[in-house]
């Protein structure tokens, strides 16, 4: 597979001067002149681009697509600090400016752009599939937070995960460095996500333990409650797969009829397993992409 395509390493400029998004570039061979289909893609909440997403960039290069994977601002390899935050706000930002970076470069068609989240970024894209003014071609959501999780217990390690949050809005309001906590944890544990599975799953896409130090500001705590991806899904006007995961404990299911039910636009895939069961190495995986690839070929053919 490596032959059927090239990588470059790039930095996109963010909205934030001075502040530089890291990106891998995927050209399928030969590399065309111009005109090629993109998709731009970045991980769920936490994660960052060594986190599993080379395999399914070098299949979409593989079949001819461009590929762009970045990671958004204070995480991965991009700029910014405090790091290890997350702002809703700033992550969609960071979507739209790679979109038009792209739409800049004489490789990529500016007509087929196709956006490409998972979890939390699943919700990400689906969020902008609804932002007509982007003129999106299609968009793939793989097992996408869209504001409906598992039920919340009211437990002690709840309790002071939800504490550790005020105390780090409390010091941030006064110039302090945050308050971090586990961005994954177990169960009855402090951390972002603590749900049984998380940990493991999540750090079974880590390669090396140093390109995940397993950590977050605790404010970011509080950006997930009022993040409903849904909430503009009756917008959607561009093709948009959803792929899910029937017993998924992070994103449940739920969030994905109900998308299916918003927008006629909306393809539905559920496949009978977990969240990280989609991910590389895990056993739905090849099922998830298959789903993708089928997708792709039909709805921006290359």
């Amino acid at each position: 597979m490596p032959d059927a395509y090239e990588r470059s390493y790039i930095k996109i400029p963010s909205a934030t001067p001075g502040w530089s998004l890291d990106a891998w570039k995927y050209l399928p061979r030969p590399v065309a002149k111009g005109g090629l289909p993109v998709i731009i893609m970045a991980h769920g909440v936490t994660g960052n681009k060594l986190m599993g997403l080379a395999p399914y960039a070098e299949t979409f290069a593989s079949l001819g697509y461009a590929t762009v994977v970045f990671d958004y601002r204070r995480w991965g390899a991009s700029a910014g600090t405090p790091r290890h935050m997350i702002y809703v706000s700033e992550q969609l930002e960071d979507y739209r400016t790679v979109i038009k970076y792209c739409r800049q470069q004489p490789e990529f068609d500016p007509h087929k752009v196709v956006l490409w989240g998972t979890s939390f970024s699943g919700g990400h894209v689906v969020t902008l599939a609804a932002e007509r003014e982007l003129n999106l071609t299609a968009v793939v959501a793989q097992c996408p937070y869209l504001g409906n999780s598992g039920p919340t217990k009211l437990s002690w390690a709840f309790i002071k995960t939800f504490l550790n949050g005020v105390v780090d809005v409390l010091r941030q309001a006064v110039g302090l460095y945050p308050k971090y906590i586990p961005a994954v944890a177990h169960p009855g544990e402090v951390g972002m996500l603590s749900t049984p599975g998380s940990r493991q799953g999540m750090l079974s896409l880590v390669q090396d333990t140093r390109d995940y130090p397993n950590e977050v500001a605790a404010s970011s705590f509080f950006e997930i409650p009022f993040y409903n991806p849904n909430a503009s899904a009756a917008r959607i006007t561009c093709p948009t797969l959803v792929v899910a995961a029937e017993h998924d404990n992070l994103c449940v299911l739920q969030g994905a009829l109900e998308l299916k039910g918003l927008s006629p636009r909306v393809e539905l895939v559920v496949l009978p397993c977990e969240h990280f069961d989609l991910y590389p190495g895990s056993r739905m995986h090849e099922k998830s992409l298959e789903a993708m690839k089928a997708f792709l070929l039909e709805r921006v053919p290359v």
